[in-house]
């Protein structure tokens, strides 16, 4: 065997020398070193994907401007009755939620059927800021049973209502799906823009229903939830949380606390899903 003259021989050390006091300092130095390198990395990644993220979906914020009132649609996809004369408690709840605030709000709901099958979207004219009158007006529309609801029917008639101002909220509570899921989220992509989120409530669990809801709520920056006749009551603290992103944003939400408002930031603060563009098909033929 060749031995170097030159250095000495490295004296070969034990696990149990490393222990000893003093002896296992050059390896807690080179631990602290590696651990603030690798959360410097993570810093700078973070904030790097942030930037890029916003900058790529250029997702504006549902701002009120000066004087302005919070407003909030609200879409019954449902002809159960017994869920239209809970919509009309669920209302008045929402409003004394926002009270205050000067929150308005629209009824939407689908009247009798036309060529096809296809039921007529229907929406009132003016914006209501009165829980009674709200109560009113959804008495006087006519609860009809038919076949296909279109989702893209009351979204498009949001996007007509934001020309004229800002819409915080949009919530629609339904129980089936029947539109090209690709123009719905072409739909729901403009209203995001126009700074409105899409807060989808599912009665039932048809997983064609709930994959559809999904992801209009995530291509909007909003949020999903499922709900059954048993858990009602769920519905309406979710409802009253939406009522507090209306009127003041994530902000808002925090300050409410309590499991709803959490539920409701857990998917708010979500990096919402890229924008659909009009010449994109987002889904395959076998999902819609």
């Amino acid at each position: 065997m060749i031995r170097n003259s030159v250095f000495p021989a490295r004296k070969e050390r034990t696990m149990s020398d490393l222990m000893k006091p003093g002896n296992n300092q050059d390896l807690t130095k080179r631990d602290d070193v590696t651990k603030k390198q690798g959360e410097r990395i993570d810093d700078v990644g973070s904030r790097l994907k942030r930037e890029l993220m916003a900058a790529m979906l250029d997702d504006p914020k549902p701002v009120l401007g000066k004087g302005e009132s919070p407003r909030v649609i609200l879409a019954l996809a449902n002809y159960r009755r017994s869920v239209w004369d809970q919509a009309k408690v669920l209302q008045a709840d929402m409003f004394r939620e926002a009270a205050g605030t000067g929150l308005e709000m629209k009824f939407a709901y689908y009247g009798p059927e036309v060529a096809g099958g296809v039921r007529t979207c229907r929406i009132t004219t003016r914006w209501i800021s009165d829980a009674h009158d709200m109560a009113t007006v959804m008495g006087r529309a006519e609860c009809v049973c038919g076949c296909y609801v279109q989702i893209k029917r009351v979204l498009g008639q949001a996007l007509k209502e934001t020309q004229e101002r800002s819409i915080q909220a949009m919530v629609i509570i339904g129980d089936a799906f029947h539109d090209d899921l690709d123009e719905a989220a072409i739909l729901a992509t403009k209203l995001r823009r126009a700074g409105t989120k899409l807060f989808m409530f599912q009665e039932g669990c048809n997983p064609l229903t709930e994959h559809a809801f999904k992801f209009l709520a995530e291509v909007s920056g909003g949020a999903y939830f499922q709900f059954e006749p048993s858990t009602e009551q769920r519905l309406a603290e979710m409802l009253k949380a939406v009522s507090h992103f209306a009127t003041g944003g994530k902000e808002a939400l925090e300050a409410k606390g309590g499991e709803a408002a959490t539920l409701l930031l857990e998917q708010i603060i979500q990096v919402p899903m890229p924008l659909v563009e009009e010449d994109e098909r987002v889904t395959p033929s076998a999902a819609r």
